[in-house]
């Protein structure tokens, strides 16, 4: 009796579940049936499929373009804290931006990490139906990716003729919010070379004159089923001027990816600093030039510990 009684509990449990799966997959499918009605959906390829890792496709800190620095492996251990704002006529983005640079053999080695540790984001119904994004909301938060990286100097201006740095940096996947084009949500690293020649030098207002480059390989995981990753030549110019109490710094830098799908973003930055004693204030500009966001301004001190 006690047997007949509990399988007749477990068949009543089961037939309840069955009663309740479509209304609960209706409401799953209801909850997104305005994106399966805007893209057509095929009702079996699954939403990921949609969008694209591309830098063309996705939020200003998916896939930014790598700074380009001095050439010079830092003397001393500096942590960077700045806020930045990114914006055009469709989407706007604030995150806090952290540059942590950590001195391991004086002049030599160091260890380099940048993390935005969230974003705010808006962007218009284009833009998301345009990225395919699953926000019905159009805005949120998004935790953002962590880059670590390893500087390596291979030539100083000291004994040869300009400085030369190796940089190798890895992407990780802790970027979040994939659904809305706001991060890879996928590795990447890169491969790149800075070099750094001062041309210039006196006692006079412009005390000094700099030229940089860079040059090297970017590389990130794509989701195509022909093309796995996309490979992209790296690239950059800068020119620092050194005034008597400011130093400004002009950069155009850019990579250029091989699918020609919003993969060649390109920018020219502006950017002013202050040094006093131990800190150093930066405000910077960049205009998006191609397959980015238009405006990126960002404002941070730096602090150079002992």
């Amino acid at each position: 009796m006690l047997k007949r009684t509990k399988l007749t509990l477990h068949i009543f449990l089961l037939s309840g579940l069955l009663a309740l799966s479509p209304i609960l997959s209706g409401q799953e499918k209801h909850d997104y049936q305005w994106w399966a009605d805007a893209h057509n959906w095929d009702g079996v390829t699954h939403w990921s499929r949609y969008i694209k890792r591309l830098p063309g496709y996705m939020g200003p800190n998916a896939l930014p373009i790598p700074e380009l620095g001095n050439a010079k492996t830092a003397q001393r251990t500096s942590l960077k804290v700045a806020a930045e704002y990114h914006k055009s006529h469709r989407e706007m983005a604030v995150n806090p931006y952290l540059n942590l640079d950590m001195v391991v053999v004086k002049d030599k080695v160091a260890l380099n990490f940048i993390y935005r540790p969230f974003e705010y984001y808006e962007t218009d119904a284009y833009i998301r139906h345009e990225r395919y994004g699953r926000n019905k909301d159009r805005k949120g938060y998004a935790k953002s990716d962590l880059y670590i990286g390893t500087l390596i100097q291979i030539l100083d201006a000291e004994k040869h003729p300009l400085d030369a740095q190796l940089r190798i940096m890895l992407k990780t996947t802790s970027g979040k919010d994939f659904a809305n084009g706001r991060h890879t949500d996928a590795p990447a690293y890169l491969f790149d070379l800075n070099f750094g020649k001062q041309l210039f030098q006196s006692d006079n207002f412009i005390s000094e004159i700099s030229l940089y480059s860079m040059a090297g390989l970017f590389v990130w995981q794509m989701e195509f089923d022909n093309n796995r990753q996309n490979d992209a030549y790296l690239y950059g110019l800068r020119t620092d001027v050194q005034l008597q109490h400011f130093r400004c710094s002009f950069t155009f830098s850019g990579y250029s990816g091989y699918m020609n799908m919003r993969d060649k973003p390109m920018a020219m930055r502006y950017s002013i600093s202050t040094q006093r004693h131990n800190k150093t204030i930066e405000l910077s500009y960049q205009q998006g030039l191609r397959d980015i966001i238009k405006h990126s301004l960002r404002l941070g001190m730096a602090y150079h510990f002992n």
